[in-house]
């Protein structure tokens, strides 16, 4: 009888203790991620930082002050320096997943724009820290 209640007992810690399953991905929800809606045509950048739209707010200029080529030329070396920064920091950092930005695909200016402000932001909260954008 006592080794039916230590055995009770001990499936019941080590079901409480197991993590739980929520279901879905177990991505950063703070990166950003270029993903494609439904519709073929266009793309949208999804970040879930709530600071940033705060940062951006106040620090980010009009769409139009650079170019659309401005915007993808800088994203081309923004992303490139992030995504060598997955490779040497890895987990411990805010460069945690890959950013898959295919660089002969036109994205337009909102999503350049978006995407350009946001290496702005982790720049002007990392970039020290970091080394980042180099």
């Amino acid at each position: 009888m006592k080794s039916l209640v230590y055995t009770a007992i001990f499936l019941f810690i080590s079901v409480a203790c197991s993590p739980a399953y929520l279901g879905g991905s177990t991505r950063d929800r703070t990166q950003p991620n270029i993903v494609q809606p439904d519709d073929e045509e266009e793309y949208e950048v999804l970040i879930f930082d709530n600071n940033f739209d705060r940062w951006m707010q106040t620090n980010s200029r009009p769409v139009g002050f650079y170019s659309p080529q401005y915007y993808a030329q800088k994203n081309r070396q923004y992303v490139a320096a992030w995504n060598e920064k997955v490779g040497r920091f890895g987990g411990n950092s805010p460069f945690q997943n890959i950013i898959n930005y295919d660089y002969s695909e036109d994205y337009g200016i909102e999503l350049n724009y978006q995407l350009f402000w946001y290496f702005k932001y982790v720049e002007d909260l990392h970039g020290r820290r970091y080394n980042f954008p180099v």
